[in-house]
């Protein structure tokens, strides 16, 4: 019999805009919980777009949208914070 996991729902969701981005990494340097990073696939202008992970390397997404502020491009659409 196999248990079942319960996947906890994250607390925010990052909306980039993967065609927008040209990976100049103000978000990425910016994200107090280390949530966001270059991805290894390339978009149609040739950069390493953005990539959002809900759990970072300093802690779970909070939805602080300062990424969506410093974006010079808008490719970060939405932050959307959960209740």
């Amino acid at each position: 019999m196999t248990e079942a996991v319960a996947v906890p729902t994250p607390r925010a969701l990052v909306h980039v805009l993967e065609e927008r981005c040209k990976a100049c990494e103000i978000c990425v340097i910016t994200c107090p919980q280390g949530n966001l990073k270059l991805s290894t696939r390339l978009n149609r202008a040739g950069f390493h777009p953005v990539e959002f992970a809900s759990r970072g390397t300093r802690g779970e997404c909070t939805g602080c949208a300062i990424c969506y502020w410093v974006c010079p491009d808008a490719a970060i659409s939405e932050v959307l914070a959960r209740k």
